[in-house]
C-alpha cells in the first residue's frame, strides 16, 4: 500500500497517467460530436501532459510539482487540454512545499485542482471534462473526511471508479452528446489518465504507449519514388541549437536574417542560450551549416514533405492543396497603437487577414491548435501595447486566454471568434486610428454579435441527431451545435441551410466560403436561389484553399 508519495512517486503517477492516454488516444479522438474529422482531444490531451512530464528532472516533490505546474500550463493545447492543464496546476502547487505527501494532502490537492480547472472557462458547461473531474475528486474528498480512505491506492481507485460513471452520465447533462450517442471526450481523457495512475500503484504495466504527436507511426512505401521522381516540397527541419561561448557570437536578428533566405514557414524561439528553429526549406544541409556556426545540436529533426504529402493524399496527391499541422507565423508592422494577432486555418485566409491589416498571423493546422506558449512567442512579436487576439476557433480560445494570463508585457485581449469566416467579418470594421482600445474591442464585438456561422461538410462517420439519420458520406449543413440540413447535393443542402437561418432572423449580407471542390455551377444556383428568394441580401463569394470544410456560410 501506498501511504504518501515523494518525488518520484508523484512523476512516475503523472507518467503512468500520460502514457494510458496516449495509448487510447484514438478512441478518445474518435469520440468527436459532429461527424467531421476533427477529433483531436485526445492528442491535445497527450501534448498538454507530456510537456509536463518531460519538465520533471528531480528526485524532489517540491521541485517536480513546480516544474511539472509551470510546464503543463505553457504547454497546453485545446480547450480540454487547457482545462487539464489548470486542474494539473492546481493539484500539483499544493505540494510545491512539501517533501512527501499523505492520503488528505492528496485529496486536498484535487479539491485544489477542481478550482482551478473550472476557473479556466469563463462559463463553465457540466456533461464534461469539469464534471468528471470535479464528482470524481469530490467522491475522494468526502471518503477521506469519513475515514473511509487511508492509502493513495484507496483514493486513486476510488477516484477512477467514480470518474468512470461520472463520464457514462455526461450525455444526461449535455444534449448534444446524447444526440450525437458519444460520451464527452475530455472526460473520456480523464478517466484514461486515472487508469494509468492506478495501474501505476497496482504495479501494472502500460503497453503500446506513443508520446509523440502521431498516434501510430506510418508504414511509408519507398517503391514508389525512383530516380525520375519529382521532390517538390522540400523538408520539415526542426533544430535545437545550445549556443557555445566558444563559437561564433550570436545575434539573433542577425541569425533570423539569414535564415530566411533559406525557406519558408519559419518559427523560432530564443530563451538564453537555446534556440527552437523550425523551418520547411529545400536545403536543410545549409540550415544545418548556418546553426553550427554557433553552437551544437542538442535535436534534430528532417522530414520529407513530399513523401509526407503523397503518403496523405495518394494518386490525388496534385489534386490537393498541401497541408502541415506546423505553425507559420507572419509579421507586419502595427499600423496603429494597437497590434492585431489572426489565427488562420489555411493559406487563402492567411493572406485576407494580412491584406484586412492584421499585424501578426499564425497560420496553423485545425488538427493542431497552437499552445499557450506558441502565442506568449508571438506577443513578443507585437510592437505595442495592446494586443488584439482572434481566437477564430473553440479549440484555440481557451491556450490563447491562457497565455495572455501569463503574459505581462502587454494588454492582451482574446477576442472570442470561432471561425476564420467571423474574423473576415471583423477586420474591416476595425479603426486602426483609435486610441481608445475599449472602444475598438466594443466595436469588434458589435459585429460578432451580428453573425452567425453555418458550416457545410461531408460526414466521415454514420450519426444521429434529433432522430434524424446522417450516413457517411452525406453532406450536412450546422450551426453551432443545431443540424440544418442533410442530404446529397451542395445546392439543396446550402440552400435549405440558408433558408432557415433567413427564417428565424433576415441576414443583411452572407458571404459564401467556397473550397476548392465546390464548382462554378454550384455556387451560380446558390447565388441565384439567395437572389431570386432574398432580393435585399446582399452575396459575396470568397474563394478559399480550405480542405476541411467544404462550404462556409457567415451570416450578417
Amino acid at each position: 500500500m501506498t501511504y504518501v508519495i515523494n518525488g518520484q512517486t508523484f512523476r512516475e503517477l503523472i507518467e503512468y497517467g500520460a502514457k494510458n492516454l496516449a495509448r487510447n488516444r484514438d478512441e478518445i479522438n474518435a469520440l468527436n460530436v459532429f461527424p467531421v474529422p476533427d477529433g483531436d482531444t485526445g492528442t491535445n490531451m497527450v501534448l498538454t501532459l507530456q510537456n509536463g512530464v518531460q519538465a520533471m528532472k528531480s528526485t524532489e516533490l517540491s521541485q517536480n510539482a513546480k516544474s511539472f505546474s509551470q510546464a503543463i500550463v505553457y504547454g497546453a493545447r485545446g480547450n480540454s487540454g487547457v482545462i487539464l492543464s489548470q486542474f494539473f496546476k492546481g493539484f500539483a502547487e499544493c505540494f510545491a512545499t512539501l517533501d512527501e505527501a499523505g492520503a488528505f494532502a492528496f485529496a486536498m490537492a484535487l479539491k485544489r485542482g477542481v478550482k482551478c480547472a473550472y476557473g479556466a472557462v469563463s462559463n463553465p458547461a457540466e456533461g464534461t471534462i469539469l464534471t468528471v473531474l470535479r464528482e470524481a475528486s469530490e467522491h475522494a474528498c468526502k471518503r477521506i473526511a469519513k475515514g473511509k480512505y487511508e492509502t493513495i491506492d484507496e483514493i486513486v481507485a476510488g477516484l477512477l471508479k467514480k470518474a468512470k460513471s461520472s463520464l457514462e452520465k455526461t450525455p444526461d447533462l449535455l444534449p448534444i452528446l446524447k444526440s450525437a450517442g458519444v460520451v464527452d471526450s475530455g472526460g473520456a481523457g480523464a478517466v484514461y489518465i486515472f487508469e494509468g495512475m492506478y495501474k501505476y500503484l497496482c504495479g501494472e504495466e502500460i503497453e503500446g504507449a506513443d508520446m509523440s504527436n502521431q498516434s501510430q507511426a506510418p508504414t511509408i512505401d519507398y517503391t514508389v519514388y525512383n530516380e525520375e521522381s519529382v521532390f517538390e516540397y522540400g523538408y520539415c527541419t526542426e533544430l535545437l541549437l545550445q549556443l557555445l561561448s566558444s563559437k561564433k557570437r550570436f545575434n539573433y536578428d542577425s541569425f533570423l536574417d539569414k535564415l530566411s533566405k533559406l525557406g519558408d514557414s519559419i518559427v523560432t524561439s530564443h530563451n538564453e542560450s537555446k534556440v527552437k528553429i523550425h523551418i520547411h526549406t529545400t536545403e536543410p544541409e545549409e540550415v544545418f551549416a548556418l546553426g553550427h556556426k554557433y553552437g551544437e545540436f542538442l535535436t534534430i529533426k528532417v522530414e520529407n514533405m513530399s513523401v509526407q504529402h503523397n503518403e496523405i493524399y495518394g494518386s490525388n496527391a496534385q489534386e490537393k492543396p498541401q497541408q502541415s499541422a506546423s505553425i507559420s507565423v507572419y509579421t507586419d508592422v502595427a499600423k496603429g497603437s494597437f497590434s492585431v494577432l489572426c489565427v488562420a486555418h489555411e493559406a487563402s485566409m492567411k493572406d485576407y487577414f494580412i491584406d484586412m491589416g492584421a499585424d501578426i498571423v499564425l497560420l496553423c493546422d485545425r488538427l493542431c491548435p497552437p499552445s499557450a506558449s506558441d502565442f506568449i512567442e508571438l506577443f513578443k512579436k507585437a510592437e505595442t501595447k495592446t494586443i488584439f487576439v482572434f481566437a477564430n476557433s473553440k479549440n484555440t480560445y481557451l491556450s490563447a486566454d491562457q497565455a495572455s494570463k501569463l503574459y505581462d508585457e502587454a494588454r492582451v485581449i482574446v477576442v472570442n471568434t470561432k471561425s476564420d469566416s467571423e474574423c473576415y467579418a471583423c477586420l474591416p470594421m476595425i479603426d486602426y486610428e483609435e486610441d481608445d482600445h475599449d472602444a475598438v474591442l466594443e466595436g469588434i464585438n458589435e459585429v460578432i454579435s451580428n453573425i452567425q456561422t453555418v458550416t457545410v461538410s461531408v460526414a466521415s462517420k454514420e450519426s444521429t441527431f434529433d432522430e434524424q439519420k446522417i450516413e457517411v458520406g452525406e453532406l450536412f449543413a450546422f450551426t453551432g451545435s443545431k443540424l440544418l440540413s442533410v442530404g446529397n447535393s451542395y445546392v439543396d443542402v446550402t440552400c435549405e441551410a440558408i433558408e432557415k437561418i433567413m427564417q428565424d432572423e433576415p441576414k443583411d449580407v452572407i458571404s459564401l466560403f467556397i473550397s476548392p471542390k465546390i464548382k462554378e455551377d454550384t455556387v451560380e444556383k446558390i447565388s441565384s436561389f439567395v437572389s431570386e428568394k432574398y432580393m435585399y441580401t446582399e452575396l459575396s463569394v470568397v474563394e478559399t484553399k480550405d480542405d476541411f470544410f467544404d462550404i462556409v456560410l457567415s451570416f450578417e
